[in-house]
């Protein structure tokens, strides 16, 4: 029986939008490198910014990351700014993002019935600033910063178990990333559920969850009417 249902915070509770794109832009404006296509610097971006996480050996909070981040930007595309102040223009996003119209009375829903917690990769502060702007009180928030890993390790997802005192099968993990949110999980014995906000295609080969759900409602749907 399901007793708490985890769930990711950006790109299922928070739109995401295109504030980090926005962000890059401004960097390059402040490199005079307007002939650089700031989404495709930011996504080679993302990619540093898992292999980074990825590859700690001793944790660093995010922001930590991000420096790293912006310093290997820079050696790639010859920027000559300074790194820091590209760094903090990164981080400006950080506790700015909104919540999708069902992501409030989704989670209010599914508290009548079970635990709601968020089980995030990010820094805490910027994760409650955004939390306290959209009016959404989860029962706990657990933050990559908060247990000193990153998903998707093991270790993140045993921890959420351990502090709530569930065992795996009485947990529901729900997000939208089939590698943090649907593959981590299962790693820890952790069902978990697909938020599929952009309508992509499950390919076989990827993680595949027990549930998909378009939305938070949807998610909600099942917790309160199915017997998990």
């Amino acid at each position: 029986m399901i007793k708490a249902v985890i769930l990711d915070a950006y790109g299922t509770i928070f739109y995401t939008g295109t504030g980090s794109v926005d962000a890059m832009a401004k960097i390059l404006r402040h490199n005079k490198r307007t002939d650089l296509d700031p989404s495709e610097v930011y996504a080679h971006l993302k990619e540093l910014h898992r292999e980074n996480t990825d590859g700690l050996k001793d944790f660093i909070t995010e922001a930590e990351v991000f420096r790293m981040d912006i310093d290997q930007i820079h050696e790639a595309y010859g920027l000559t700014a300074d790194p820091e102040e590209d760094t903090r223009i990164m981080l400006s996003i950080q506790g700015t993002r909104t919540a999708y119209p069902d992501s409030r009375k989704a989670i209010e829903r599914m508290q009548e019935k079970v635990q709601v917690v968020i089980g995030s990769t990010t820094d805490t502060y910027s994760l409650e600033l955004d939390l306290e702007r959209a009016g959404i009180i989860p029962d706990r928030i657990f933050t990559s910063e908060s247990m000193r890993v990153y998903k998707p390790v093991k270790a993140f997802y045993e921890t959420i178990l351990q502090v709530l005192d569930l065992e795996p099968e009485e947990a529901l993990f729900a997000g939208d990333s089939l590698l943090d949110d649907v593959y981590g999980p299962h790693q820890a014995g952790i069902r978990s559920c697909w938020i599929n906000r952009r309508g992509e295609t499950l390919k076989e080969n990827d993680p595949q969850p027990e549930y998909i759900a378009e939305d938070l409602m949807k998610l909600a749907d099942i917790i309160c009417d199915e017997e998990l």
